[in-house]
């Protein structure tokens, strides 16, 4: 039996993707991605956090979160190499599909390019999963060893902090931004009761609180942008651009269209890189701004009507619907903490 959906989860993530597709067809100006950008990626991880379970120990938690990250991962840039392939013999190179031409070593570029801090040409939105497959793995670590969530809170808080003071970069397997959104996870499983409990509030001041909060972000946005990317401001508007959007979320409970992809952001943000490029060639005629507009209308179409549903029909262990690895029910008794 499936578990109920919370609408206004899914309309929450839905929009963060939307975003996200948005950013990557640059339909943004300046201010509103400085804006939106404090808050696109950090909601996906407060959203994990609010989810965050045990499970029955380590190597069970390990296995569920290798099925719905790094085995997604995998199969996202395997379909990005070969899809590379079939670029490079119809001599098309175009950005969007694959981000560099095509080198044949590029199948290694998973144990080189990451394992040195730099990220992938193909289809390298897809950083995101292995990020938040570590950080996972780090708040479980702190989790079984600090009961008090305000500690494990803070103590997530103190090494998010110092990773952006020692300007840790370029750390092997995205290592760096997992450190530095670890807080992110941890205030959502902090929050998890408020945000998963039915308390009632009034719809029309989750509206005016989320556009307060917007007003905020866009008017810190204008700073320099050394200035916006210290420590305190990084957490207080990835925040604030949490709540504005849990806030807006709630209050329209339910957008279907972006609900639904909201559901399987997963496989959005693994396929949506392979649209962007034919997109703004089919639309290359157009004005730039009825371009972005026509590219990101009809990827969210193809995803709701072609891509989501086949994904999930033919491919449901590659892209979390179902687990690829089980897990023996005789290990846990010997893994329990």
């Amino acid at each position: 039996m499936e578990k109920r959906r919370i609408e206004y989860i899914d309309l929450s993530k839905g929009l963060c993707i939307s975003l996200v597709l948005l950013f990557h067809i640059n339909c943004f100006g300046t201010t509103l991605e400085a804006a939106a950008q404090h808050f696109r990626m950090p909601l996906y991880y407060f959203l994990s956090g609010i989810f965050f379970k045990e499970y029955e120990g380590i190597l069970s938690f390990s296995i569920k979160k290798i099925n719905k990250l790094i085995i997604p991962y995998l199969f996202f840039f395997f379909i990005a190499y070969f899809t590379g392939i079939l670029c490079y013999y119809l001599g098309f190179y175009e950005k969007g599909i694959i981000e560099e031409p095509f080198r044949w070593n590029m199948i290694f570029d998973i144990f080189t390019k990451l394992s040195q801090g730099e990220n992938i040409g193909y289809n390298s939105p897809t950083w995101f999963l292995i990020s938040l497959f570590e950080v996972n793995i780090l708040f479980y670590l702190l989790r079984i060893n600090i009961r008090k969530d305000k500690i494990l809170l803070l103590i997530s808080f103190i090494i998010g902090i110092n990773a952006i003071i020692f300007d840790l970069n370029r750390l092997p397997y995205f290592f760096d931004r997992s450190l530095i959104n670890l807080p992110f996870f941890a205030v959502g499983y902090y929050c998890r009761k408020l945000i998963l409990g039915s308390t009632k509030i009034c719809k029309y001041w989750l509206l005016l609180f989320s556009v307060v909060c917007f007003v905020i972000l866009y008017c810190f946005s204008i700073l320099p942008k050394d200035i916006r990317y210290s420590f305190y401001l990084y957490y207080f508007l990835g925040l604030l651009g949490i709540a504005a959007m849990l806030s807006i979320s709630r209050f329209l409970t339910r957008l279907p269209l972006i609900s639904y992809i909201g559901r399987y952001s997963l496989i959005v943000l693994g396929f949506h890189t392979f649209l962007v490029g034919p997109m703004r060639y089919i639309y290359s005629s157009t004005s730039e701004f009825i371009q972005y507009i026509l590219s990101f209308v009809s990827i969210i179409i193809l995803m709701r009507f072609i891509i989501i549903p086949i994904s999930i029909r033919l491919f449901p262990y590659f892209t979390a619907q179902k687990d690829l690895i089980s897990y023996p029910l005789k290990w846990k008794n010997c893994i329990k903490k």
